[in-house]
């Protein structure tokens, strides 16, 4: 077995074991590292491997929130039970607006991501079954053992976190990973070789939007409450994107690297309001100044001329 599989079980153990001996606060910051680090691995798999920018992930993101909301009140499901269906939701919204959006390229697919966002937002705002702009309790939260619901939604971020990794881990690892990066790098080539670029995208975006979609329905989860102001908060989507940056876009680790160290950053810089994000601006123009391939590009190279040093 490779050491660094070993590594990631042993790592997986760990953070499982994290709720039997601590605090709840540690428990509320691990659910908020891994909801990131799984939406940031759903908008890697789509920008980084598919090549297909986002703008609007945040709107995937709070209406997988809103669909484990709707279908744990209207259904009478244990939320916990429904987090798959709001994934499944998402993607169903995705379906249907993939024809529209996949006649966009490049830059006009992102800004048509943006703007489907702010469409989806306003429709919610003004929607009463949901709420509407007031927002929606969670209705199924009366059947959580409060006792232990910290540590079922910790598990759960957990569950979601390093099964994305897995499955893109494993996507990128095969045929269909060729063929997905054939394509983001040249779509004609792919194509003279019988790549079908709307079935390989669809699928991508399908297992993204879906990704997207549990990972908001974990956080709102925590928070027992969602409004449309907080469910389609740009910040997740601005936050996303320079986790992926800096840690190396289109790279399995690099939303992992990105992701601990903006917690770092905003953990350190608590202090000073607006402080975080600054710092990981300026993080990210030295990262796309000095290591363009982001911080795992950068290591990659460290590696590459150390073992090069090393006499054989």
């Amino acid at each position: 077995m490779k050491p660094g599989l070993i590594f990631f079980l042993l790592s997986g153990l760990g953070l499982a074991a994290l709720p039997f001996f601590a605090e709840r606060g540690v428990l509320v910051l691990g659910v908020e590292v891994l909801v990131l680090l799984a939406l940031a691995q759903a908008w890697n798999l789509l920008a980084g491997y598919g090549g297909l920018l986002s703008l609007g992930h945040h709107a995937l993101f709070g209406i997988g929130g809103y669909a484990l909301y709707a279908v744990s009140r209207d259904l009478g499901l244990n939320p916990y039970l429904a987090i798959p269906l709001a994934g499944a939701a998402t993607a169903g919204l995705a379906l249907v607006l993939a024809p529209i959006l996949f006649r966009l390229r490049d830059v006009y697919f992102a800004v048509g991501m943006w703007v489907a966002a702010e469409i989806l937002r306003i429709v919610v705002s003004r929607t009463d079954w949901l709420g509407g702009a007031s927002g929606l309790p969670l209705a199924g939260a009366r059947a959580i053992n409060r006792e232990w619901m910290g540590s079922y939604t910790y598990w759960a971020a957990l569950a979601l976190a390093i099964g994305l990794i897995v499955l893109v881990g494993w996507l990128m690892a095969g045929p269909f990973g060729l063929r997905l990066r054939a394509l983001r790098d040249d779509e004609i080539a792919a194509r003279s070789i019988g790549i079908s670029p709307m079935r390989i995208r669809l699928t991508v975006f399908l297992i993204s939007a879906a990704g997207a979609g549990m990972a908001g329905a974990v956080n709102f989860l925590s928070v027992l409450f969602i409004t449309p102001t907080a469910a389609f908060d740009m910040t997740w989507m601005v936050v996303t994107i320079f986790v992926c940056i800096i840690g190396g876009i289109g790279r399995l680790a690099g939303p992992i690297i990105g992701v601990v160290l903006y917690f770092t950053l905003r953990e350190t810089l608590a202090f000073s309001p607006g402080a975080t994000l600054m710092a990981l601006g300026l993080a990210a123009i030295a990262v796309m100044l000095f290591a363009p391939g982001g911080l795992m590009g950068l290591i990659d190279r460290m590696t590459a001329r150390f073992k090069k040093e090393i006499p054989q």
